[in-house]
């Protein structure tokens, strides 16, 4: 056999094999890169069950790290009705074939319709997802005390975590410069997690009250809403802000005057205008 021949032939070997190693290289990448589908898409807790769960299993077990990314909306707030680990991402390890995004969710005082929590993965490259969405829906487990007195529901945005307290009182008195010299603790809602719900009952004394918001504890400027509910489809509400510099303070709005189960502000009918309430301030925190 001619040396050309040979050679034609050992290259035509090399191309053989370079191309058997390639397809066998690309056909154990396609085999290591594995399909990711959500245990439940579709799951309702109460709003007590604590922790609620979205399971994401592999079709195998990772031969390497896997991040998934994601992102969370629906109406449910963060740090307001649940908080998480974290807020883009989880890793499922090497070797593990599944991974776990957890959310813990506060049991508040507050009664609210239904939220939910949906969130959405996306492929970090070294994965395929054949289900990438889920939603959790929170359903509330609090009663409306709107018939047995005035309620007061405040609520607040998504954020970093803080700590708003909620207070009805009455029996203020004010010195000459309109600051709060005194008064008597009616109702209070200290959850440190969640939002805050106080009542002032029909049966109290009659006289002028003032509802308390307390910036207990946190570093941001804080957007709430403080909504009113009370005998016969009462209603109103007042948005207002808090910065950080007004952490450690409280923040008195009223006067609404009470008799029986007739609540006013200065008014004739029963109709409480909390965009008329004024704010006075407090120094300090109640207790």
């Amino acid at each position: 056999m001619k040396k050309t021949e040979l050679v034609l032939l050992g290259l035509i070997a090399f191309i053989t094999t370079a191309i058997f190693v390639s397809c066998k290289k690309s056909s154990d990448s396609a085999a290591k890169t594995p399909s990711a589908s959500i245990k439940d898409t579709s799951q309702t807790v109460n709003e007590n069950v604590g922790t609620a769960s979205i399971i994401v299993n592999l079709s195998a077990a990772a031969s390497q790290a896997l991040k998934l990314n994601f992102t969370v909306t629906g109406t449910a707030i963060l740090n307001g009705d649940y908080e998480m680990d974290s807020t883009a991402s989880i890793t499922i390890p090497a070797g593990s074939s599944s991974g776990t995004l957890n959310f813990r969710i506060f049991d508040d005082p507050v009664p609210e319709p239904s939220k939910t929590i949906h969130v959405k993965f996306t492929s970090s490259g070294n994965v395929t997802f054949a289900t990438s969405e889920a939603t959790i829906t929170i359903q509330d487990n609090d009663a409306s005390r709107a018939s047995t007195g005035l309620e007061a529901d405040m609520l607040w945005d998504a954020g970093s975590l803080v700590d708003l307290d909620l207070y009805a009182v009455n029996n203020v008195t004010f010195d000459n410069t309109g600051q709060v010299t005194n008064l008597n603790l009616v109702d209070s809602s200290e959850a440190d997690k969640g939002f805050e719900s106080v009542l002032i009952k029909n049966t109290g004394p009659d006289g002028p009250y003032y509802y308390v918001v307390s910036y207990a504890s946190g570093n941001r400027t804080v957007i709430f809403n403080l909504n009113l509910n009370g005998p016969g489809g009462l209603n109103a509400t007042r948005k207002d802000t808090l910065t950080a510099a007004d952490a450690g303070f409280a923040f008195l709005y009223g006067p609404i005057n009470k008799a029986g189960s007739n609540y006013t502000f200065r008014q004739s009918r029963p109709v409480v205008d909390l965009k008329k309430v004024q704010r006075f301030v407090y120094p300090g925190k109640l207790k």
